[in-house]
């Protein structure tokens, strides 16, 4: 086996390779030499028979031990034939069987325990004989196949069927000829002797019957019914858990209940096993289901003794929901009886008047009972509840005479915003319907007998806040406040109010003309009803005559004054006397004008790179002629400003840059009446993939030249400029697939043709 195979089989039997290697050990088995054997030539694969009676070998007899079952154990329910069908009892599980549904590694036999007195030696035990004082030995001895064990110097020393005491009295006889020091009656010895244990025997025993592996098992001497039992997997679900039996030399043994091991853990019936013993499981018994409200539902086998009192004591007893009056019992028509009955089902009702009188229940069951235990009913006795606008919402238990009053008071009383004139009794009636009472919550509180009405269990009581019957409405206010929105309108709440709340006036903000909009119902197809107010400087100490109050969703629009402007800046930077941010004089106010403002352009200014940005609605830059601009006023580049535009005049610049599909894209010197074809060449010349036609000056300004309009027009680019050579797009060339369809569909008309003319013949 490999080591993956092992580490998985291991896992499939519930152990540990350290497990794995005690147990070994214990069982003197070499797993080095185990696992180095041939695939073909492991235990697993050759045929396993049980050593005959009375073998000393213990190791062999040992690896027979089927401790570890061939496939892991599942704990799965047992499904029980005859009820697997039967409505409420296929849920259940056969009671019991659960305990050998473990690796029976859990139940073997431990090794390690002191002698019992009762232990009888027998043939495969060892025994350890020490002597020590005036003469040491220590001997390890097996008890041999005719039951006696070889002492040196001694002989054959009859141990078989003998205690450990018994042994070691008749070692110490035989050995005080030879050591008169041992002997003890004279008062003087001076060596002493001592007989214990040594390693175990093997005991051949058999589990048959309705168990699941019936077959011959080698445990320890140790080994009891139980263990066996284990080993073999238990009983099927046909077997008996009330009477297994083990049969020793011809003669049963008292048989063993499990069901006092399972229910009150008492081991007391079970034997410990000899050579030879025969485990032996019966069919199964009579066996009733139990479900419903137990501690412990399942289908139990009963003795023939046993009635439904024993049967409810098994099961755990009753739950505290249980209701123990009657007892539902579904039988099978026993076969004697069938021909009486036209069905082979009946139906059994049990009445009984305490839960004393049904656990000393003498009722007898018979095979394939299913028993029923009800619970109780969910309907309450004394209860009323009540919720809503009260302090303490809750259920409070109803006593004789209470009142709506009462549950009110108990329930700490209304909260503040309780609407007093109406509230909600609800009444259960007996088709589990309710029924609606209507009371004045206020004339109940005050004892009020029309409205503070008598409660019966069961009864609701509902009180509701005054917001449900008059909801809190909103006005809104926009414009020129600081805090425009929607806020609740309160009680005798004016537009100085809400102007307050929404944070006084802006600046600008203006007196005149406030527009209040009030919805108007009185009308079809018209909307609201306007009124227009003025204000004075301290509005919110307006006085009566000057207040207007404010309806629910009013809308009120406070306008700003037209003459009142913010500042409007512009910024100025670059080569001027004076720059940085101006404000705008008056609306209208042109380029030409700011920058005589800001102290003219500065020596060696360069209005031709000079630029103009503007930044409302992200427009960017705007192409201007600075110079025209400013010698001439009225020219459409000296253009309007705007609040936002940034004005930059340009220092003197004394190169061309050329970028794109250029072997030397860089910054050439100006020369002086040179055009762009000079500096193109002067950056080393066109790249094979550059696009000749499409080449694109632009100015220092921003403004765009066409390179075929100043080759000619303007040969001269100034400095500044800058020269882009873009890359030449390749289109893509559609003549062969035209070519392709066209003649797809020329050769489909011809076949076309052909169809017709052959149609037509």
């Amino acid at each position: 086996m490999t080591p993956e195979e092992i580490d998985r089989k291991l896992k499939e039997y519930g152990l540990t390779r350290e497990e794995a290697i005690r147990r070994a050990k214990e069982l003197n088995i070499s797993l080095d030499e185990f696992l180095q054997k041939p695939l073909g030539g492991t235990a697993s694969d050759q045929p396993v028979n049980l050593p005959p009676t009375g073998t000393t070998t213990v190791a062999p007899a040992l690896r027979v031990q089927q401790s570890v079952p061939d496939s892991p154990r599942v704990k799965t329910r047992m499904p029980v034939p005859g009820f697997s069908n039967r409505h409420g009892a296929d849920t259940l599980a056969a009671f019991g069987f659960e305990i050998f549904q473990y690796p029976p590694s859990a139940s073997e036999a431990v090794l390690n325990l002191a002698s019992p007195p009762s232990y009888l030696l027998g043939p495969g035990d060892e025994v350890i004989v020490t002597v020590w004082g005036e003469t040491r030995m220590n001997y390890q001895l097996q008890v041999n196949r005719e039951g006696n064990v070889i002492v040196p110097e001694v002989g054959p020393v009859s141990a078989n069927g003998t205690t450990l005491a018994e042994f070691r009295s008749r070692l110490l006889r035989r050995m005080e000829s030879i050591y008169s020091g041992l002997d003890n009656r004279r008062g003087n010895a001076n060596t002493f002797l001592d007989v214990s244990l040594g390693k175990l025997r093997t005991l051949q025993v058999f589990v048959l019957g309705q168990v699941t592996k019936p077959g011959g098992y080698a445990i320890s001497s140790f080994g009891t019914a139980f263990n066996a039992l284990y080993l073999a997997g238990g009983p099927t679900s046909d077997g008996t858990m009330r009477e297994v039996h083990v049969r020793r030399k011809g003669a049963n043994l008292s048989p063993i209940d499990l069901y006092d091991y399972v229910l009150r853990g008492d081991n007391s019936q079970d034997h410990r096993l000899q050579d030879g013993d025969v485990v032996f499981v019966k069919p199964a018994g009579k066996r009733v289901a139990i479900l419903g409200s137990v501690l412990r539902p399942a289908i139990y086998e009963l003795k023939e003794s046993e009635s439904l009192g024993d049967l409810i004591s098994m099961a755990g007893g009753l739950r505290f929901d249980a209701y123990f009056d009657r007892i539902h019992i579904e039988r099978v028509v026993p076969f004697a009886a069938r021909a009486e009955n036209a069905k082979d089902l009946i139906d059994i009702d049990l009445r009984f008047s305490s839960l004393q009188e049904l656990g000393r229940s003498k009722h007898s069951l018979a095979d394939g009972d299913v028993v029923s235990v009800f619970r109780i009913t969910n309907f309450l006795q004394n209860r009323v509840s009540i919720s809503g606008n009260v302090n303490k919402p809750g259920q409070f238990e109803l006593v004789a005479g209470m009142r709506i009053r009462d549950v009110i008071l108990a329930a700490d009383s209304f909260q503040r915003n309780t609407f007093s004139e109406r509230g909600t009794l609800f009444r259960m009636l007996e088709n589990l319907r309710r029924e609606v009472y209507p009371f004045n919550p206020r004339l109940a509180l005050s004892g009020d007998e029309q409205h503070n009405l008598l409660l019966r269990n069961e009864d609701s009581i509902v009180v509701y806040p005054e917001s449900q019957f008059f909801p809190q409405q909103t006005v809104t206010i926009a414009g020129a406040v600081r805090a425009p929105g929607t806020y609740p309108r309160n009680e005798n709440m004016t537009v100085a109010d809400l102007v307050v709340l929404a944070g006084g006036l802006r600046e600008g903000a203006s007196l005149q003309n406030w527009e209040i909009s009030t919805i108007d119902t009185t009308t079809l197809g018209v909307y609201s009803k306007l009124t227009r107010i003025n204000a004075s400087e301290d509005y919110w100490n307006a006085t009566d005559g000057q207040q207007h109050k404010l309806y629910d969703f009013d809308y009120v629009f406070v306008p700003f004054d037209p003459r009142f402007t913010q500042n409007k800046l512009i910024q100025i930077t670059g080569y001027v006397m004076n720059p940085g941010v101006y404000a705008l004089r008056y609306e209208g106010e042109r380029l030409a004008e700011v920058i005589a403002r800001a102290g003219e352009p500065r020596p060696r200014a360069y209005l031709e790179g000079s630029r103009f940005v503007r930044r409302t609605n992200n427009v960017g830059t705007i192409p201007l002629d600075f110079r025209r601009a400013l010698e001439d006023q009225e020219s459409r580049d000296n253009i309007v400003l705007k609040e936002g535009d940034s004005i930059h005049i340009a220092f003197h610049d004394d190169v061309v840059t050329v970028s794109g599909e250029v072997f030397a894209p860089s910054a050439i010197l100006y020369k002086k009446g040179e055009n762009v074809d000079y500096y193109i060449r002067q950056a080393g010349g066109f790249k094979q993939e550059a696009d000749e036609s499409r080449v694109v000056a632009f100015l220092p300004s921003g403004k765009k030249w066409e390179a075929g309009w100043f080759f000619f027009a303007d040969p001269e680019l100034p400095p500044g400029s800058t020269v882009i050579v873009p890359k030449e797009v390749e289109k893509e060339d559609k003549t062969l697939p035209l070519i392709r369809d066209f003649a797809t569909i020329v050769a489909s008309l011809a076949a076309l043709t052909v169809a017709l003319v052959q149609v037509t013949k």
